[in-house]
């Protein structure tokens, strides 16, 4: 993306930067959103923001709404991957369209220790 250099760990975590290039240069684009073997990456103010799947312990898909721009009214739909972390910590990723969370939840789901869905019972569990 135009204007967005270097990566910055969304937990304040210090990662080998060369690790963490090659990992995003052969990432699968979905979207804004890129999804490499090791991190996920989403674009940010002016860096890369990118958390490990390790540090990933639930996702799920979540439906929010945008307001129109100057006061027209108009709301557009917006879906997040929300992303909750070991240390209790929910981050919503912005994804655009419906198919691009849900790529994204089959790609998070091939890590078979990410918990995929919303439940009541996960929430208590996670948070």
């Amino acid at each position: 993306m135009k204007g967005i250099y270097g990566f910055e760990h969304l937990l304040g975590l210090r990662r080998e930067l060369r690790g963490i290039r090659r990992d995003f240069n052969r990432a699968r684009k979905v979207g804004n959103v890129r999804y490499g073997r090791y991190f996920l990456f989403y674009p940010g103010m002016e860096r890369w923001m990118y958390i490990g799947y390790e540090d990933i312990v639930w996702a799920y898909r979540r439906l929010g709404d945008i307001p129109g721009n100057k006061g027209k009214g108009a709301e557009a739909e917006m879906h997040f991957l929300m992303l909750v972390t070991k240390e209790k910590k929910r981050f919503g990723v912005p994804v655009g369209e419906k198919e691009n969370a849900l790529t994204g939840l089959k790609i998070l789901q091939e890590h078979s220790f990410i918990d995929i869905g919303f439940s009541k019972e996960k929430e208590e569990k996670y948070l």
